[in-house]
């Protein structure tokens, strides 16, 4: 009879030393890790070459999915050109990526609304596929790190104000990205 306690005891120790660690490893805290803002190269708007999503590395850069015919993108334009011209100079940088068919109707817009950050086109939409856009505007803040911190659709006045936080949030971060 001792001898099966003695073993019993044995057999559950050894269970616990390996099970209890194992289980233990899964309730440590794990950051959650943004995923890696997929790279593009469309060409500008305004003929001046092509833009690269990692030409802005080191930057908070928002990213806005769009059309001219898009109701809330047209109200969410002008808050944008607002919001880079506020933050430019911290590192703050706006991709508009335009999907029209026909690319002058986003020229025509931004030049009748004095939108001024970079604007290009994704007429194919194939980056659109990419980075899953189901609507417009879809916007994407990228950090510093080059890591998606934030995404949305549609545009409000309340997602303004959750957007300009958010911005100045990761603008806060070091401009290696250590910090985010």
């Amino acid at each position: 009879m001792r001898q099966n306690k003695k073993t019993r005891s044995t057999g559950i120790a050894l269970v616990l030393a390996i099970v209890l660690p194992l289980g233990l490893a899964g309730c440590s805290e794990k950051r959650f890790q943004a995923p890696l803002a997929v790279d593009f190269n469309l060409p500008a708007l305004d003929g001046s070459g092509n833009v690269t999503l990692s030409e802005f590395r080191g930057d908070v850069v928002y990213l806005s999915f769009w059309a001219s015919w898009c109701v809330p993108c047209r109200a969410e334009m002008p808050h944008l050109q607002e919001l880079w011209q506020q933050h430019r100079d911290d590192g703050f940088q706006v991709i508009g990526i335009n999907v029209d068919d026909d690319p002058q109707k986003a020229i025509d817009f931004a030049a009748e609304h004095g939108i001024e950050f970079p604007l290009v086109s994704d007429e194919s939409r194939a980056v659109s596929r990419q980075y899953r856009v189901a609507g417009y505007p879809t916007h994407y803040i990228v950090g510093r790190d080059g890591r998606v911190h934030f995404s949305a659709l549609g545009f409000t006045e309340d997602d303004a104000l959750a957007v300009t936080v958010e911005v100045q949030t990761l603008l806060r971060g070091s401009a290696d990205g250590a910090d985010l």
